[in-house]
This record gives C-alpha cells, sequence and structure tokens, in this order.
C-alpha cells in the first residue's frame, strides 16, 4: 500500500508536495491543497506509471476518480478548483510585507515598488499598474487608495472573494439556506429557484455567526480528532501486541518442532540401531548356514576323489571296503541335511505399522495450525457511537405528532418517567432539534433511577441532520435497564425554540418491549405524557445480545 507524505508543512499556505509557498493553490475532494504544478507533475507521473484513471491525495491516500471527459495530466491539473481561501491567505501576506512589491508586476517577473491599493482586488499596485487599473473598463470602479494614507493595509481591504467552480468567472454573492451552500447567480437562477430561502452571503453569513457555527464545528472536529487519535493509539497499541504475540508465536512453534525433530531424529537413530542389529543377526545365520554346508560340500568331495581313485586304481576288495565305509557317510550327510534343512529360514527385513505414518502425517498437517482470533472492538468515542448488531438495534416514539413549539432556555429541564416489560440495553435517546434549519442546540441527558445518574451525555444536535424534526443522541456504551423498574429521562436543552411533540401515548409497544410512561416529578419545563419533549428511546433487547 502507498504511504502518504509525512507532514512536514508550516501551515496551510505550504504546498505538502514541494514544502513551498503555494503557486495557483488547486485543492482535492479531501481539501489538501497543492500547486497547480505539483498536482500536474504527480498525475503525470502516476498516469505513466500506472495508467490510471485515479490518484491517491499525496498525503492522506484519499482515492480521487478523475472525469473521463479530461484527457491529460494538465487539463485535470487545471479544472481542479482554485482554492481562494488560501489565494486570499497568500495576498494577506504580501501586503503585510515590509517591502511593498507591485502584485501585478510580480505576476509578469518583474519587480516595481508598489504605492497604491486596489481595495477590490486585495492587490498592491505601482504607479504605472494603478493607471492600467484605473483605464480598464471592468476594473474602473474599484477604489485605489494609497499606502503611505492607511494606518493598517489589511483594514482596508474587503472579504476575499469567491469565484463559482461551476460557472467560470462568476462571483459567489449568494446563500442557499435550503441547501446550505454557496451560490452565484447562475446557480441560483438553475439549481435554486424553488429554494425558498435565498439571501445574499453577507447577510446569511451574519445570521449564521448568531448560531455559533463555528463554535459548534470546532467542538465537533476536535472530538473527530480526539476519536481518530484514539483510534490511532489504540492500532498502535494493538499492532505493538500483534508484533509481540508474532514474536512469542515464533518462539513456540521453534520449540515445538525443535522437540518434534529431536524426537523424530532420536526415533531415526534408534530405529536404524534396530534395523542393523537384525540385519547382522539375520546375515550371521545365513553366513553360518554356508559355512557349515561349504564344510559338508569339502567332505563331499573328499570322498568323490575316495571313490575314483579305489575304482581306478585299487582291488576289488579294496573298493569293496571303501564303497561300504562311504556309504555310512552318505547315510550320515542324509541326516545331516535332514536335520540342518528343518533350522533354514528366509529373512525379510519389514517397516512395520508404515500406515501410521500417513496417518501421522495427515495429524501433524493439523498440528499447530496457524488461526487469528477477531473480536470486535468497543470504543468509547466523543463523536459517534458504534452499536454491534445493528440490524437489532429498535427505537420507539411515543408521540404522534411534532407541530408545536417549545421553549428551551437552558434554566428547565424536562424529564418522564418510564418502566418496561423487558430488560433493555438502552443505547441513546430521540431528541426534537431546534425549528430554525440553521440552529443547533446545547443538550445534557440524564437517565437515572430513584436514587442514581446511571449515564449522563453532553451534546450539541445540529437541525441540519435531523430526521422527521428528530435526531439521536447516543450513549458512549449502553446503559442496562431492568424490567418493571422506573426510570426518570431528564433532558436540559439551550437554544432556540425546539420542535415538540403532542398526542402523547402512555403505552408504547415496541418489537416486543412495552414502555410505560408517567409523568416524572423532576420535569418542571411542561413534558408529560401527552406532549413536550423526549420523543423515544434507541435500545436493544437484553435476550438478544
Amino acid at each position: 500500500m502507498a504511504t502518504s507524505i509525512e507532514s512536514h508543512v508550516v501551515d496551510i499556505t505550504t504546498c505538502a508536495i514541494c514544502l513551498e509557498k503555494l503557486k495557483i493553490p488547486k485543492y482535492l475532494p479531501c481539501l489538501h491543497t497543492f500547486c497547480e504544478s505539483c498536482l500536474r507533475t504527480y498525475i503525470t507521473a502516476i498516469f505513466e506509471k500506472e495508467h490510471k484513471q485515479s490518484i491517491e491525495c499525496p498525503v492522506c491516500r484519499t482515492t480521487v476518480t478523475i472525469s473521463k471527459e479530461v484527457n491529460t495530466p494538465d487539463e485535470w491539473a487545471k479544472v481542479l478548483p482554485l482554492n481562494f481561501l488560501i489565494v486570499g491567505l497568500l495576498e494577506k501576506e504580501k501586503v503585510e510585507r515590509p517591502q511593498k512589491q507591485c502584485m501585478v508586476c510580480e505576476r509578469m517577473e518583474t519587480k516595481s515598488e508598489a504605492s497604491f491599493i486596489c481595495v477590490d482586488c486585495s492587490d498592491l499596485l505601482c504607479s504605472n499598474c494603478k493607471k492600467h487599473h484605473k483605464a480598464n473598463k471592468i476594473l474602473c470602479d474599484h477604489e485605489i487608495r494609497q499606502i503611505n494614507e492607511l494606518s493598517s493595509v489589511t483594514d482596508c481591504l474587503m472579504t476575499f472573494k469567491n469565484k463559482c467552480f461551476e460557472h467560470k468567472g462568476e462571483e459567489l454573492k449568494l446563500f442557499c439556506a435550503d441547501h446550505h451552500t454557496p451560490c452565484c447567480s447562475m446557480c441560483v437562477s438553475i439549481h435554486h429557484r424553488r429554494c425558498e430561502k435565498v439571501l445574499s452571503i453577507e447577510d446569511a453569513a451574519m445570521e449564521y455567526s448568531k448560531y455559533d457555527e463555528v463554535k459548534y464545528l470546532k467542538t465537533h472536529l476536535a472530538n473527530v480528532d480526539y476519536d481518530v487519535k484514539v483510534i490511532i493509539k489504540d492500532r498502535s497499541s494493538a499492532k505493538e501486541n500483534i508484533d509481540k504475540e508474532y514474536k512469542q508465536k515464533q518462539r513456540d512453534l521453534e520449540v515445538i518442532f525443535s522437540d518434534l525433530v529431536a524426537k523424530i531424529n532420536d526415533l531415526k537413530v534408534r530405529r536404524e540401531a534396530e534395523l542393523l542389529k537384525m540385519y547382522n543377526e539375520a546375515k550371521e545365520t545365513i553366513d553360518t548356514t554356508i559355512i557349515i554346508f561349504q564344510n559338508k560340500q569339502k567332505n563331499i568331495e573328499n570322498e568323490k576323489q575316495i571313490i575314483d581313485a579305489a575304482v581306478n586304481m585299487a582291488s576289488n576288495v579294496q573298493v569293496m571296503i571303501e564303497v561300504e565305509k562311504l556309504k555310512k557317510h552318505v547315510e550320515e550327510h542324509k541326516q545331516f541335511i535332514q536335520s540342518k534343512i528343518k533350522e533354514i529360514v528366509n529373512y525379510e527385513l519389514l517397516l512395520q505399522d508404515v500406515e501410521n505414518i500417513t496417518k501421522l502425517n495427515e495429524q501433524m498437517e493439523k498440528a499447530c495450525q496457524i488461526s487469528c482470533k477477531k473480536t470486535n472492538k468497543y470504543f468509547e468515542l466523543s463523536s459517534v457511537t458504534v452499536t454491534p448488531n445493528v440490524s437489532k438495534i429498535f427505537s420507539c416514539c411515543r408521540f404522534g405528532k411534532n407541530t408545536c413549539s417549545w421553549g428551551v432556555n437552558g434554566a428547565k429541564q424536562d424529564a418522564i418517567c418510564v418502566s418496561l416489560s423487558k430488560e433493555i440495553e438502552l443505547y441513546g435517546l430521540l431528541s426534537y432539534v431546534c425549528k430554525d434549519a440553521l440552529a443547533t442546540c446545547d443538550v445534557t441527558a440524564t437517565v437515572k433511577d430513584d436514587t442514581t445518574d446511571l449515564v449522563v451525555v453532553k451534546d450539541t444536535i445540529d437541525s441540519k441532520v435531523a430526521e422527521n424534526n428528530t435526531v439521536k443522541i447516543m450513549f458512549p456504551k449502553p446503559v442496562k435497564l431492568l424490567a418493571n423498574k422506573k426510570y426518570h429521562v431528564v433532558v436540559v436543552m439551550k437554544g432556540t425554540s425546539c420542535f415538540a411533540g403532542t398526542v402523547g401515548k402512555t403505552v408504547v409497544d415496541s418489537n416486543g418491549v412495552v414502555f410505560t410512561f408517567n409523568k416524572s416529578p423532576l420535569s418542571n419545563n411542561g413534558t408529560n405524557t401527552k406532549a413536550g419533549q423526549i420523543p423515544g428511546f434507541v435500545f436493544k433487547i437484553s435476550d438478544e445480545l
């Protein structure tokens, strides 16, 4: 797997590829920004090496698919969106330099001292470029001021301008509150003409600032950052553990198989010794038999010579005497053969129970098989709650409608009393959101019995992610609620006016669990069984765990 560039970037105006100040900053969908020329070189290298229609971000390795309409790396680098925030920051750095250089001349690769500043363009200008700036039909209305008349150059600059990525040259002057997206006039006329709330981008920003969206985003980014660090730390620890386990199992295998090899070698030596002993015994017996019969053969050869000599050279009397003597020897030879032949055996050296080796081989194949046990890891995170077996997670709602407004100023609390027919694991609560689609609301939720707080969780709920005007507030870990026991669920909400439930039910049957609701003495903001907050629960049945 390819590795990402290690982060040596001092700030977001530095290119992570060349480690220089960004030049024509272009950003990828993952929001990492690089010089256009660096991206062009990087894309070219990928195209030439791998011939793929996608690249990976050099920093985070996010896969970016290249449009089939783009044929060359140069074309693709050019169509990537310009990062106007970075452009503005780079221009601001240039404006704040002690040595004021004309930015127009710089772009033309010449140098001249700047005496003026265009408030609209955020460009420092020399006298010559100022004349051309004023002579240009498009730029002639721009406000140009002398630098030496300003107490602070940066204070007079207008807000950085952003260009529409879809409609070239069009400025993003509008904001669609329905889709939470900046638009140019062309975008509004084409994509947002039916939207109910389209504001100027300045008015939207002013309204946006009322709801602490930056604080909300920073909080959630901090939570996500914390969670990612927790996971990285946990996985680093897991890597250390698996490294230790690997080395230990290597040592275990070495011991097991070294012992096994030693035993096999010992058995081999013993079997070879047994084989040699049996071979020698059989060979010695055979050799002895051969010698005995060879000696007998010598007797017989001698007797044959005696009878031949007697017949050829001796008298008949002598022949008769020798024959009679030899007859006795022949009978003795027969008796000898008859007695010895019973002792003669054939020897065959055998390896017994060889089939057991086959079985042993099969068992050896199964011995010390390598496996890796995998178990789900439960994380206590800030930004998300991971719940196993999602198909068995249920939610219940006690209200038929959610139409009326409900005041939530953080000074009072809403509460409801609930009892259950079955034991459950409570993973979280359902909560209503603010009626203003851009607003957020701070919530503190508590589940308690008559004496103890079982869980207390703080969250900021966002209207933009609501379904049917409700969101889920998930607990860091599930809480066990016993059957037929009363619990109080308390929420303290701080924000603008929220949705609230009406047409409430006292008894709700959800997936075989009967929830019975009663008014809680802890409620002082109006919530009861008929109307109010705390519309429902996210739970799992204990006997299905």
